[in-house]
């Protein structure tokens, strides 16, 4: 399973963190899945980054190009301070409401299936690269786009299930994105349909609650410190807007599914004893 083919004239990568050869893997505590997908990351970096680089340059242009220049906020606080009557806040204001409302719809549709196909991808990337195989970023793409309708759709069910768990007073939205936390990596390691890796997700994290969310809690403020310190930098200029949080999206996505890919991996190990062999089938299996 080594990830290179130069008729050995470089020495072969280590083996990777979360494989144990052929045997069973290894559990985890949150300590060693972070140290884990930072080993991986580092040393897939350049593919991964590549695979996150094709979707989120591009969508972050155009989403800067949106919120900057085209749909840029009309009313302001100065008009807000400089209207001498109701009618006056709402001439000035009323038309900027409704363009800012129709470039949050037109975003959330853009970014709900690019994020999905991103999500497919790197996904599959950060699978190939625990099992220490050459990370193809062709390849993941092409599954990623084969099974993009039911990215698609198992976001927007995750979405309203969250959605409806923080409707009711927060707390058990917070449940439910725990307990689907791992879906996406179960729709693309087994193959399943959007509500099956929904039930997945489900078996997988029971009895591992506390332990899934507090690798979820420290991925994302990990992300979250880095993201913030980025896009603070690029400031409010479009152009600035634009790079740093391209470069922000492109440092931290493909760690965070290197995250999750092992934290499902992890679950996995505790419930099935899971081994790196089966892993493995069952990723060819997927790309077949």
């Amino acid at each position: 399973m080594s990830g290179f083919d130069d008729g050995g004239m470089t020495p072969p990568p280590p083996p990777p963190p979360s494989a144990g050869g052929g045997g069973a893997i290894p559990q985890r505590g949150l300590g060693d899945i972070l140290t884990a997908a930072f080993e991986l990351y580092r040393a897939n970096a350049a593919k991964l980054i590549q695979i996150v680089a094709i979707v989120v340059i591009p969508l972050t242009f155009i989403s800067a190009l949106l919120t900057k220049v085209i749909f840029k906020p009309t009313c302001t606080s100065a008009d807000l301070q400089s209207a001498q009557t109701l009618q006056d806040v709402v001439d000035r204001c009323t038309v900027g409401f409704f363009r800012g409302a129709l470039v949050s719809a037109i975003g959330f549709f853009i970014a709900i299936a690019i994020q999905q196909l991103l999500a497919g991808a790197v996904t599959r990337g950060g699978a190939a690269a625990t099992l220490g195989r050459d990370v193809d970023v062709n390849a993941s793409y092409r599954y990623a786009f084969s099974r993009i309708g039911g990215l698609i759709g198992l976001a927007l069910l995750i979405g309203l299930m969250v959605g409806i768990g923080f409707i009711l007073f927060i707390i058990p939205g917070i449940i439910f994105l725990v307990f689907l936390s791992v879906s996406v990596v179960a729709f693309i390691i087994e193959r399943l349909g959007a509500v099956d890796s929904m039930k997945r997700s489900w078996a997988l994290v029971r009895g591992n609650w506390w332990h899934t969310l507090g690798v979820i809690i420290v991925t994302a403020l990990l992300a979250g410190i880095v993201n913030g310190i980025l896009t603070a930098i690029g400031g409010d200029s479009f152009l600035g807007s634009w790079i740093f949080s391209s470069i922000a999206q492109i440092i931290t996505a493909p760690y965070v599914a290197v995250v999750y890919v092992l934290l499902y991996i992890d679950l996995r190990a505790r419930h099935e004893g899971l081994s790196s062999s089966q892993l493995g089938t069952e990723l060819d299996a997927a790309q077949a």
